[in-house]
């Protein structure tokens, strides 16, 4: 991510809660009461948090019910499980073991039962995406599609991958700076994106035996009932680790399907070791540790920096350093730089207190903190100061 003028942005899950989104914990909960459903090999999910609730008995003395699970905890040790083949031959897909894909599942139906459609976007979502000029990055570490809907609602241009380019040779490309669009980057993947690599294989499979029907699918058999569209545009290498990814746009009538082991979005599940299946996304992550130096505005809105997610602290650490203290008060391109903005929701002394432990690294004479969480005057700082420059610079607002 080279240095440029452009804006950054970084949105957690608390972006999304004025929408009716949940947060981590009430994600879990949810999660938990829907699979009291499941049957089948479904099931199996009980039986991965069954052995999670006895391995933290023995190993470490603690009894816990299910209510009282630490869910980025107990999906670690199944990432653990899955990443080393603890199961040998019975490791269950590429996507992980059948406990992390119901998850992942379920997850995505909860999401989507809650996505509004483009006309639906609430007005506050709406007056964020006006606020977004072309040029400018959002970092988004959500699953959900609103921000993407609401851009849509604004017909307000954007991609999700981190170069266009015109040309593409055997090593090098050409970038294609020529359109004005948003740039979105879905660090944790989305609820929308599906793998079309397993698929391919079988259509392959197929064409070799003879086949002349296309192998069914609950999503790319069906591509135009469900709008599916590839997540990259344009020329691209043909080893980009997304150039088999795509999105659905009729996201309802998908997770309306019978997904569960067909089809699985396509997302980091909630794990404090992530980090091990981003593979796909590392190109988002690229350069990440010098942006900031010559950006013109940054804001974080909604990310609590929950102590398990340490490369997204060490990331946000370097952006906002590199910010607070490269060419800070200089002329730069004309301008000066503003105050770096942070939304979060502290509703009380200790949670604040908490929350800027949490953000020591940044110098709070160079930052403004909105405590009162993303609402109609968040978004007026985020922008108002982001687009102030020198003046609120030169005030130390």
């Amino acid at each position: 991510m080279e240095a440029k003028r452009y804006r950054i942005l970084v949105l957690g899950a608390g972006f999304s809660r004025a929408a009716g989104f949940p947060l981590a914990k009430e994600l879990w909960r949810q999660v938990y009461e829907r699979t009291r459903l499941l049957s089948g090999r479904a099931a199996k999910f009980h039986d991965d948090l069954a052995d999670y609730l006895e391995y933290k008995r023995q190993a470490d003395g603690v009894h816990l019910s299910p209510n009282q699970v630490d869910f980025e905890d107990f999906m670690r040790v199944l990432d653990i499980e899955h990443f080393l083949e603890l199961r040998g031959s019975d490791t269950w897909s590429s996507q992980g073991n059948e406990g992390t894909v119901v998850v992942k599942t379920l997850i995505g139906e909860i999401l989507a039962e809650l996505t509004p459609s483009v006309d639906e976007v609430p007005k506050l979502y709406r007056r964020f995406a006006r606020g977004l000029q072309p040029g400018d990055y959002v970092l988004t570490f959500n699953y959900d599609v609103l921000l993407e809907r609401a851009l849509e609602a604004e017909g307000k241009p954007y991609r999700l991958f981190r170069h266009r380019y015109s040309e593409v040779g055997d090593h090098l490309a050409t970038i294609d700076d020529s359109r004005e669009e948003v740039c979105v980057l879905k660090m944790h993947g989305s609820i929308d994106w599906f793998d079309r690599t397993l698929y391919s294989q079988r259509e392959r499979l197929y064409r070799e035996g003879g086949g002349t029907t296309q192998p069914a699918d609950p999503v790319f058999s069906h591509a135009d009932e469900l709008a599916v569209t590839k997540l990259l545009e344009g020329p691209n290498f043909p080893d980009d680790p997304l150039s088999e990814m795509y999105r659905v746009k009729e996201l309802k009538a998908v997770y309306q399907k019978n997904l569960l082991f067909l089809a699985t979005p396509w997302l980091l599940a909630p794990s404090s070791l992530k980090i091990l299946y981003a593979a796909k996304v590392t190109d988002f992550w690229r350069g990440a540790g010098y942006a900031g130096a010559t950006n013109m505005g940054v804001a974080i809105i909604g990310f609590s920096l929950s102590p398990e997610d340490e490369y997204a602290r060490l990331m946000l650490y370097k952006l906002v350093t590199n910010y607070q203290n490269i060419h800070w008060g200089e002329d730069l391109f004309g301008q000066t730089k503003s105050p770096l903005v942070i939304v979060d929701r502290c509703p009380d002394a200790c949670t604040l207190a908490d929350f800027k432990k949490r953000y020591s690294f940044v110098d709070w004479s160079r930052a403004v903190l909105y405590a009162e969480g993303m609402d109609e005057k968040a978004v007026d700082l985020i922008f108002g100061q982001t687009a102030r420059g020198s003046e609120s610079t030169k005030r130390g607002e």
